[in-house]
């Protein structure tokens, strides 16, 4: 009868150890590896180890024939098997981590190596000299060309001094010089033509502004264009020069008395003052009612002129010198913008060599100290996890020593099931080897490259500074002159 009811007893413990099994299942521990509590006290009070031995004893289970664990003890059992199996997964991770980082550190290195070596500074160089070269040749060729155009037009024309024209701000001066003339002019000649237009003033600044832009606009384009061919040394380039002065003369004597005889025809009140301003010329040319009219031909011949002399001097005084002066100038300080360019190109990047030279046994250093830090920190991990497995089994013991304890002094039968005499055992867990050699062969590496630098920096210095005196030397060859 005792048999049966311990047996019963026995049987309704296994199932509720069953269902607590599948119940775990799916409320696993969640949390970080530091978080992992391997507390015996803490363990105790989650699982209420005390209670449930007491609990069970009062029952007088186990049962004395017993042999598989109580639900408890599976559940704790189970508990710590998924916490080993966490920290497995957890130290894989960080071991992965921490071996992406090696490698990392691996690249680093080999980018140092090539950075290190002076062909990677010599490639540099002739790859800047090959790609800006073939340009720098063909701004050279231009620029001879244009120095040769230059040399025969000066033999031609008998020239040995330096064209002379203005800047680019002075030649924008001369431009703005044009509209302050003609602004100048149009408003001397506003109050004249204010007469004879029925909207006054401003009319009149609008009639006379529009004759002087003719006026200034046509003398100064004659005097650009052709007048100053009287300076040429040929004798056919002074008779265009002669002619051109000559139509210059002309055309202004016409503005002149064409701007005087419209006046004439606005102040009588006809109504088309241009139509009876010639008219008027061709009935009497110098046939004028009153003073005024003379004063418009003054300010008119005295603008026309002053545009004439501007459009001959807004560049070389000789036809077409200055032109073919700038054309060269800009060939030649196009080449050597482009020289200069490429030549900084080579003392930046020659500068840069010589600061890595400087820093190199610094970043070594740096390399190696984060290295060795690496390794320590590998084997603190592995020590870390280690520690935990260890921690578990340790907790394991005692937790169940402590149930069964427990369980002994509340028992009534006085029997002691006889498989508390042996104790369960975790999942094995193994974590990964201590792997050591990529890192023990790069620190030997790094070693080896301080101790080299220390004793031939100065010999690399020296031959950056070889090396970038032979490029020099071969775009100094590329020069025009």
């Amino acid at each position: 009868m005792v048999a049966t009811g311990s047996k019963q007893r026995n049987k309704k413990s296994n199932e509720s150890g069953l269902m607590a099994w599948v119940k775990g299942l799916f409320n696993k521990p969640v949390g970080s590896p530091h978080m992992m509590s391997f507390e015996i006290d803490e363990l105790t009070k989650k699982f209420k180890i005390n209670e449930e031995a007491k609990r069970l004893g009062k029952m007088g289970l186990p049962a004395f024939h017993a042999k598989d664990l109580t639900s408890v003890e599976t559940e704790l059992l189970r508990h710590l098997n998924v916490l080993r199996e966490q920290i497995l997964i957890n130290a894989e991770n960080e071991i992965a981590a921490i071996d992406r980082q090696f490698t990392d550190k691996e690249h680093e290195f080999q980018r140092f190596l090539t950075q290190s070596l002076n062909v990677e500074f010599e490639r540099k160089a002739r790859q800047i000299m090959d790609t800006q070269g073939a340009w720098l040749k063909k701004l050279a060729s231009n620029a001879i060309a244009n120095i040769k155009e230059l040399e025969i037009f000066r033999e031609e024309n008998n020239l040995k001094r330096q064209a002379n024209y203005p800047e680019k701000s002075q030649a924008f001066l001369r431009y703005t010089l044009l509209l302050v003339l003609i602004i100048i002019e149009g408003s001397l000649n506003a109050t004249f033509f204010s007469e004879g237009v029925s909207t006054g003033l401003i009319g009149g600044f609008i009639y006379a502004a529009s004759l002087a832009l003719i006026n200034i606009s046509g003398c100064f384009f004659i005097g650009k264009i052709g007048v100053r061919w009287i300076n040429h040394n040929k004798a056919y380039g002074k008779i265009i020069g002669g002619i051109s002065l000559l139509v210059a003369g002309l055309f202004l004597g016409g503005m002149a008395l064409s701007i005087a005889h419209i006046r004439e025809a606005m102040a009588v009140g006809v109504d088309n003052p241009t139509q009876a301003a010639w008219n008027m010329m061709q009935s009497g040319l110098w046939s004028f009612k009153d003073l005024t009219s003379w004063f418009l031909i003054m300010l008119t011949l005295g603008f026309g002129i002053a545009a004439v002399v501007d459009g001959v001097y807004v560049d070389d005084i000789y036809p077409g010198y200055g032109s073919i002066f700038r054309r060269t100038e800009s060939a030649k300080e196009e080449f050597e913008s482009e020289f200069e360019e490429i030549r900084y190109e080579l003392e930046e990047l020659k500068q840069e060599k010589l600061d890595f030279i400087d820093q190199q046994l610094n970043s070594c250093n740096e390399l190696l100290f984060s290295v060795q830090n690496l390794l320590e920190t590998k084997k603190s991990v592995l020590k870390k996890y280690q520690d935990k497995l260890n921690d578990s089994e340790v907790v394991l013991f005692a937790t169940i020593r402590k149930f069964r304890f427990e369980n002994e002094i509340v028992r009534e039968d006085g029997l002691i099931p006889a498989y508390f005499n042996t104790m369960p055992s975790l999942n094995p867990i193994t974590l990964p080897k201590m792997e050591q050699a990529r890192e023990s062969a790069l620190i030997g590496k790094l070693n080896d490259l301080i101790r080299n630098h220390e004793k031939t920096i100065s010999r690399q210095r020296e031959e950056v500074y070889q090396i970038f005196e032979k490029f020099v030397t071969q775009l100094n060859h590329l020069r025009y002159y």
